[in-house]
């Protein structure tokens, strides 16, 4: 699950900036843009996270569950633009997010394996990671308490346009509400 994450977040720093900058004479509206690309699930968006997926070590079952989850939390994604600062082809915005809290049953999970290790053992007595990560996505799929979370974006002019820097990784977690 750690490394679908980071994959993840290398693919929606590729995707989501990618012609961000159609008609975004102003950076709130680049964040605009950037952010309905993953509330409207933009084709680009859900192919990379298709792709993204299929290359885990995961179970046919499981990563079905995952996108479906990750196209819920777009869903439910909630973001109001606190502030912004322009200094000439720079910018820096702090927005405030609000997304499903993912990140707690993901602890959750975590601490089931900590409390009883062989609950999640196969058939031959030998840890499966199948069965923890159909565990954590039982666990997420039941979360429907929201977050807030805080991010500070940067934003860059290039030829009269406004387009979102690459997110860090922390901003991605928060997005996905895993932080």
């Amino acid at each position: 699950m750690k490394k679908i994450l980071g994959i993840i977040s290398i693919m929606l720093i590729a995707i989501t900036f990618a012609g961000c900058a159609v008609n975004d004479t102003k950076p709130e509206a680049a964040i605009d843009t950037m952010f309905e690309k993953y509330r409207n699930k933009d084709d680009n968006v859900i192919t990379q996270l298709k792709e993204t997926i299929e290359n885990e070590v995961m179970n046919d079952e499981n990563k079905v569950k995952y996108q479906e989850l990750m196209e819920k939390q777009y869903d439910r994604l909630a973001y109001v633009i606190k502030s912004v600062k322009e200094d000439k082809d720079t910018a820096t915005a702090t927005v405030e997010l609000t997304v499903l809290d993912y990140k707690s049953a993901i602890l959750e999970a975590e601490q089931e394996l900590e409390n009883d290790p062989s609950k999640f053992n196969d058939d031959k007595g030998e840890y499966s990671e199948d069965k923890f990560t159909k565990r954590k996505l039982e666990l997420m799929e039941k979360v429907d308490d929201t977050i807030t979370e805080t991010v500070e974006l940067s934003l860059s002019k290039k030829a009269n346009m406004w387009q979102v820097d690459d997110l860090s990784d922390e901003d991605i977690k928060k997005i996905h509400g895993l932080y």
